[in-house]
């Protein structure tokens, strides 16, 4: 299943074979996404990055649903449904771009579509997760219109700093 986003933008389901391009993608802009994502550093080769999406696609988590972004026909990102939490309705986006897909409003786009995204499901709010220096997802947290719900203290630490994260919620 494909989902035209835009003229330029395009999502497809992740599949292990996808791991070449995911390796590139992440090779690319390693120092960009290492700042805030903790798995950058793990995916280093093509077997790696096999793991990265294979973890993901068969997460077993509900609702799940992982998906390649394409910009102007590059492999540029992931978005994802990571969970939907049964009791609650909420589904958890996810999502990062490569350094050379990033200021183009691909992720606002993409998530102007979620409600498409996540038709025949329960969800009726959907969940940004951001650390708190991650000022770029949480520009796109808050363009949706979500709002900060809550937030975890010393979450994570990336690049020896110990980040708290920031949870935000919208209603589909």
């Amino acid at each position: 299943m494909h989902i035209q986003i835009a003229e330029n933008i395009k999502l497809a389901p992740l599949v292990e074979s996808d791991a070449a391009d995911i390796l590139k993608a992440v090779n690319l802009s390693r120092a960009s996404l290492g700042k805030f994502l903790p798995w950058v550093e793990g995916v280093s080769n093509i077997e790696s990055a096999k793991k990265y999406i294979l973890d993901r696609v068969n997460s077993g988590l509900n609702g799940s649903r992982w998906f390649k972004i394409y910009y102007k026909d590059n492999l540029s990102g992931i978005f994802a449904v990571k969970s939907i939490c049964p009791e609650l309705d909420v589904a958890e986006l996810g999502y990062w771009l490569s350094s050379e897909a990033q200021g183009n409003s691909i992720i606002s786009q993409v998530i102007t579509r979620v409600p498409i995204i996540l038709k025949n499901t329960s969800a009726k709010v959907i969940e940004f997760r951001c650390l708190e220096q991650n000022a770029a997802s949480i520009k796109i947290a808050l363009k949706s219109g979500a709002s900060l719900v809550g937030t975890i203290p010393n979450f994570v630490s990336v690049g020896n700093t110990r980040q708290q994260l920031n949870i935000y919620q919208v209603a589909l």
